[in-house]
């Protein structure tokens, strides 16, 4: 009797210990699945911020370097002189080397910098590589200030995230563009759209708007962190005061 009621007692504590050994084993692989999805999330956060950070700083060299190559160039693009009279065409059609320097330019509402506070290189091309560096413009669209659509494509919040603010663009507002003669093209903002990525008429049609004017056509991602959309800016060319233009050269 004794010995049964002993076998009794480790039947039970085997028992026992084999369900403390269930919800181990379950803690087990709760664990591993944590530390797997703490591992993923980790992997996530260091390429947010290899796209967030290093990428800027790759175009913020980028950008330096082109600064200086245009400077040494062709000078000042802030001395430039203004441009020729409404589509007279641009002073520079030579062809520029892919990922080379093609035009710089900046955005101004009444007189103040808006979108991006710096003077944004714009780089011959519109491939990974040469956005990487600047804005990039189309090879097969105009030089600024001829007839037709001169269009510019940019990152919006990677590599600098030159165009990010781009949606503040509103009509009326200017956008300054100085070709490599030294040459100034101010074009008006007259109209933003929400495209699809496969309407590249956009850029590809030499009046997008019917107007029968000189066309800036600037292009980027929409929304932010998303490439479901394209956000589409189109200015005309403004023409050149010729009284302000008589001041800077005698300058």
């Amino acid at each position: 009797m004794t010995d049964l009621l002993e076998e009794a007692r480790d039947g039970g504590d085997n028992v026992a210990l084999g369900s403390r050994t269930r919800p181990s084993m379950g803690r087990r692989i709760m664990r591993g699945t944590g530390w797997t999805l703490i591992s993923f999330g980790a992997v996530v956060l260091l390429y947010l911020f290899y796209l967030l950070v290093f990428t800027n700083l790759e175009t913020g060299r980028a950008q330096a370097s082109l600064l200086n190559q245009w400077e040494l160039e062709f000078g000042d693009p802030n001395a430039a002189l203004p441009g020729e009279d409404l589509g007279a065409g641009a002073g520079d059609t030579q062809p520029v080397e892919p990922g080379d320097a093609y035009a710089a330019m900046w955005f101004e509402r009444d007189g103040q910098r808006i979108v991006h506070e710096d003077t944004l290189f714009v780089v011959e091309g519109v491939t990974l590589n040469h956005l990487r560096r600047g804005p990039g413009h189309f090879p097969d669209s105009p030089a600024p200030g001829s007839p037709g659509n001169v269009a510019i494509s940019g990152h919006r919040t990677t590599y600098g995230a030159p165009f990010y603010n781009l949606n503040e663009l509103e009509p009326g507002d200017e956008v300054h563009v100085v070709d490599r003669s030294l040459h100034e093209w101010v074009y008006e903002v007259a109209e933003t759209r929400v495209v699809s990525p496969l309407d590249v008429w956009v850029v590809h049609d030499q009046d997008p708007r019917n107007v029968d004017l000189p066309t800036l056509t600037l292009t980027t991602c929409n929304p932010r962190f998303s490439a479901a959309q394209r956000l589409i800016v189109w200015a005309h060319l403004v023409e050149a005061d010729a009284d302000t233009a008589d001041t800077e050269v005698a300058a």
